[in-house]
């Protein structure tokens, strides 16, 4: 009869191994479509193809060493257990580098604004104009915000704003209720009030917390790991040195 500590690690090893298979999946599956949604939309994409290759293979690494976790947990290989924690330890040293190293860079390079060079390419650029024009109206009324800094950024520019700014009048096709819609909304002052610089600032903001918190989950999840499978090989090593030498004794006498 196995001892009871060990039972218990091999459920948990292989319970949270399997968990980092699912979440080193996911990974992938996300990084996977936003690089097909950047090369239909490649403006509006705020992570490198840099990056998402990177999270790609990150993922890809992560499934592996979990599949070698569970194998070394179920059959209880302490030379694959070792491995599988070496691995899991080179793949936290890196995650711990690359997030400490994206988050000074992203201090420290973050003050640009492409979103303001977009704005004034689209007021005064008369190449490509309809493409342009067309990115704003979509960020827009996506966004629920109107020019860069708010609506008065198309007064600087001797311009009207435009219908996207305006709820109601967005969504309708051309014709007289869209004109009508869009007359109504800039009488009534009716229009998105906010820059698009900060709300896409915000939403940034939340995906990063959001991200930073899964990382935070998720590494404490490769350390128990870690944690685990060193633990289970020891554990191991010593309960077949206690047997042999039982045997050994029995033998003896």
């Amino acid at each position: 009869m196995k001892p009871r500590s060990i039972r218990c690690m091999k459920f948990f090893l292989t319970l949270f191994n399997i968990v980092c298979i699912l979440c080193g999946l996911i990974l992938m599956a996300v990084c996977a479509m936003n690089i097909r949604e950047r090369k239909t939309r490649p403006e509006q994409s705020a992570v490198s193809r840099g990056v998402l290759s990177f999270l790609i293979t990150l993922g890809l690494c992560l499934v592996v060493t979990a599949v070698l976790g569970c194998i070394g947990a179920l059959r209880e290989h302490v030379k694959i257990l070792y491995v599988h924690a070496c691995f899991f330890i080179f793949l936290v040293s890196v995650e711990f580098v690359v997030g400490v190293g994206g988050a000074v860079l992203s201090a420290w390079v973050g003050g640009g604004s492409e979103l303001r060079v977009q704005f004034y390419r689209n007021a005064t650029v008369e190449d490509d104009v309809a493409r342009h024009h067309a990115f704003w109206e979509n960020l827009q009324s996506e966004n629920g915000c109107c020019g860069v800094d708010g609506p008065q950024d198309y007064a600087i520019l001797h311009r009207d704003i435009p219908a996207s700014c305006c709820i109601r009048a967005h969504p309708l096709r051309e014709g007289g209720a869209r004109r009508q819609l869009h007359a109504t909304c800039l009488s009534e002052k009716s229009y998105y009030s906010r820059g698009c610089e900060e709300v896409l600032r915000q939403k940034k903001a939340l995906k990063g917390n959001i991200f930073i918190s899964t990382g935070v989950i998720f590494a404490l999840v490769e350390i128990l790991c870690i944690v685990l499978a060193l633990w289970m090989a020891r554990t191991i090593r010593s309960e077949r040195r206690k047997l042999q030498q039982n045997l050994q004794a029995h033998f003896e006498t």
